[in-house]
């Protein structure tokens, strides 16, 4: 593996990767003291150096080309974030690929202690750059390394320092922010008008056509053939924002009046997978299942999980879709819930439970993200777990008049589903299930 120094390049032929149009992975494990929170990102810039095309902005809460190009797995071993890139499917228009690092909150990159970016293809190491504390001061941003096109494509060790933070960067780059429009923007148009309220005998919803309904930004897209995107459409802010709920009983609000039956709530659940193998070379890795117990509007309820089969629906009641089980324990993005008509839930309550690989939820560092349409994400974490208790209740959704609030429960159970249906109330028949 070729180290390199602050602003040395060289072509990727050069350095062993001889394809036109290769395949190659850079990982990010940027260390700094004090433990801030790092947000590492992606730049997909035009002959001109600019964003234009949000959708090839490959952050935490877009972490997908809409082409399959560029593709943001998360952290792995003692990288912040591993981002693989297929220059096959990378459409002509796009020039340089910029990495970034950004301090969020207090910290700068004087702070630097260790790490720095690698450049892998076909699972080998081919260059890595480590920038060094001694070349910052106040920075809340770092442009780390580039991949961009002259006479084929080259890598570059940056290293480069920016003031302002991830927000900073993107408006640099051309991009616009979602909460800077709210504030520069003229008066806002005014609210459509409000569904009536679905009456307890909910009359029969409209057909929807075949197909996932429109998906979101950061919602999974699915795969093309096509080595060329799509058309981007009208250029829409992206949103930064990111809350944590910290402490059982603490609550987001979230509208649907601004797009009554097209908001559309992405559940994620991820974990550490900490495999343990024994003597004689086994070992499971943790194998946690989400699922959720749900009432609808209209008083059907039911429970929607892998351990019996049941999946859910993208496209009949009650519209929560389970995307997959991962008992691999190979996917990077855990497992995903869809709430997808949100308008007509009454309540939601969202769990997991251990299946198998570790007696409970103590090691696993598990959390639950929510993410809404506009970009918005909330986390909350399955902290303070009580030993022996497998099975978690983490979250209830709730419908209000203005739409749904999300508060954190966490809640423990020994006993699992029936236990907490029990604290809950919902009133199921339980017996044992299978995957």
């Amino acid at each position: 593996m070729k180290p390199f120094t602050r602003g040395q390049k060289a072509s990727l032929a050069s350095l062993g990767i001889q394809a036109a149009a290769p395949a190659v992975t850079l990982s990010v494990s940027l260390e700094l003291s004090g433990n801030p929170e790092v947000d590492v990102s992606c730049f997909g810039l035009d002959a001109e150096g600019k964003l234009s095309d949000d959708r090839y902005f490959v952050f935490y809460n877009q972490p997908r080309s809409p082409c399959g190009s560029l593709t943001a797995k998360g952290p792995s071993g003692k990288a912040r974030q591993v981002f693989d890139v297929d220059f096959s499917k990378l459409p002509d228009k796009i020039k340089r690929l910029v990495f970034t690092a950004t301090v969020d909150g207090n910290g700068s990159m004087r702070q630097i202690t260790g790490g720095g970016v690698r450049l892998s293809s076909g699972g080998t190491d081919i260059a890595e750059f480590q920038p060094q504390a001694g070349d910052y001061k106040d920075e809340k941003a770092l442009m780390l390394a580039e991949l961009y096109w002259k006479d084929g494509w080259r890598f570059a060790a940056t290293g480069q320092g920016f003031a302002a933070g991830l927000a900073g960067l993107l408006k640099h780059f051309g991009g616009e922010i979602l909460e800077e429009q709210k504030k520069t923007g003229g008066a806002p148009p005014p609210p459509p008008p409000q569904p009536p309220a679905i009456p307890p005998s909910m009359p029969p919803i409209p057909p929807i056509p075949a197909g996932p309904p429109p998906v979101p930004v950061n919602m999974p897209p699915l795969p093309v053939q096509a080595a060329s995107p799509p058309p981007a459409p009208p250029a829409t802010p992206l949103s930064l924002k990111k809350l944590t709920l910290e402490k059982p009983g603490e609550r987001k609000a979230i509208s649907l009046q601004k797009s009554p039956g097209q908001e559309v709530i992405h559940i994620n659940l991820n974990w550490d997978r900490n495999l343990k193998k024994s003597f004689f070379g086994g070992g499971k890795e943790a194998d946690l299942d989400l699922g959720c117990m749900y009432v609808t509007r209209d008083g059907a309820k039911g429970c929607i999980q892998a351990l019996g089969g049941n999946f859910g629906s993208r496209n009949a009641p009650p519209f929560i879709h389970l995307d997959k089980d991962d008992r691999s324990g190979q996917s990077t993005d855990g497992e995903n819930l869809y709430v997808l008509r949100p308008d007509l839930i009454e309540r939601v309550l969202v769990y997991a439970f251990v299946y198998e690989g570790v007696a409970n939820f103590s090691t696993v560092n598990a959390r639950l993200t929510f993410k809404e349409s506009d970009g918005s994400e909330t986390l909350v974490r399955l902290d303070s777990p009580t030993t022996g208790a497998t099975f978690c209740a983490i979250a209830m959704i709730t419908r209000t008049a203005q739409g749904v609030e999300l508060v954190k429960e966490t809640r423990y159970f020994s006993k699992g589903h029936r236990e907490a249906d029990g604290h809950y109330g919902f009133g199921f028949q339980w017996s044992k299930g299978s995957k």
